[in-house]
């Protein structure tokens, strides 16, 4: 399966980056955008993704009551509703900045031992609508990788009756079988739903994962070639811990693709050996594309020193990858650029 690749490069200014961590994108009278999150600024940038253009950019306020910390996620859910995860806190807002609600987060977790509520680059803010959840991943601060082997890492909160609730997903067999030794490379991947079935994975394995959000049963994905970390051996040198990180994959977070009826999961794999370099910056990437049922169908490589890892995501135009890898020789600071790679559609 290879893609059609097209080009989308939006004229830029200094209020606006190249490219974006915290993002969301999505669709607004029948126009395909994007709202990034400029942390330098502390503002909020909105472009036009279909005619290429930035729309505006609005900075959000430190404090007062419309007072906003560092965000780590955003998910654009209309004008009257952006969900912004600040640590600790979910806050509501609405275009132009005004907040219409923060929930504090530590409140609702104390006593509970369910450990931080987090979401990132990896486990991206999500608001399921129908059910009025939020999803986290849980980090247990203190524990061994032996006791985090068997405790919730996912857990939903309801914005209406700000009820808890730890889902049934855990760390995967082979996290168990070595002892929870993956190094920094343990991160769930998760970033939206197909239907009613969460998809998600771990960095540390190539296999998919479902929960169905109505009946809690989980699928993992079989049909395709199964490749796990190895263990880190040494626990005590910092170094260690790099060097396994470096030469090891990690398996990025799936992107399902509810237009086409797939799924998209990078890979940032072992350093291109015909590179001179050997370090983070080397790491091979390609995309891996499967049905909805988790079926591996093909895999893609990426070229080097081209893309952001973690700048993906998908709208009814294809899977767009950011442009903006550190040593991307056409990076520009006057352009945001995607390539927008145009998979068929499964039936």
């Amino acid at each position: 399966m290879t893609p059609d690749i097209e080009t989308v490069s939006i004229p830029i200014s200094s209020d606006q980056l190249n490219s974006y961590q915290v993002y969301s994108s999505y669709n607004e009278r029948n126009t395909n955008k994007l709202i990034g999150y400029n942390g330098a600024r502390h503002s909020l940038d909105y472009f036009d993704l279909d005619n290429s253009k930035v729309l505006k950019s609005e900075n959000l306020n430190h404090d007062g009551p419309n007072g906003i910390g560092t965000i780590e996620s955003i998910y654009w859910h209309n004008s009257d509703s952006i969900f912004m995860f600040e640590r600790g806190k979910i806050h509501i807002v609405k275009e132009g900045g005004k907040k219409t609600n923060t929930i504090n987060l530590y409140d609702l977790f104390t006593g509970k031992d369910l450990g931080e509520p987090i979401c990132n680059y990896y486990f991206k803010l999500n608001y399921r609508e129908s059910e009025k959840l939020i999803y986290f991943f849980l980090v247990q601060h203190g524990s061994s990788p032996e006791e985090k082997s068997s405790l919730p890492l996912v857990a939903s909160v309801n914005i209406e009756t700000l009820s808890v609730r730890a889902l049934p997903i855990t760390h995967s067999k082979h996290y168990k079988e070595i002892e929870g030794r993956v190094g920094f490379i343990t991160y769930l991947g998760f970033q939206d739903f197909m239907a009613d079935e969460m998809i998600y994975n771990f960095q540390y394995e190539s296999t998919l994962f479902s929960l169905n959000d109505k009946s809690n049963d989980t699928l993992e994905s079989k049909s395709h070639e199964m490749k796990f970390i190895p263990e880190l051996l040494s626990q005590e040198d910092p170094s260690a811990f790099d060097l396994h990180a470096i030469d090891n994959p990690h398996f990025l977070t799936p992107i399902p693709d509810n237009w086409r009826n797939l799924i998209y999961r990078g890979t940032w794999d072992s350093p291109d050996k015909s590179l001179a370099e050997h370090g983070f910056t080397e790491k091979a990437m390609s995309i891996s594309v499967f049905d909805s049922k988790m079926s591996f169908i093909s895999k893609f490589s990426l070229p080097n020193y081209t893309y952001q890892i973690n700048n993906w995501f998908v709208n009814e135009n294809g899977l767009y990858l950011n442009l903006a890898h550190p040593k991307n020789e056409k990076l520009t600071e006057e352009f945001l650029v995607f390539h927008v790679f145009q998979f068929d559609q499964i039936d």
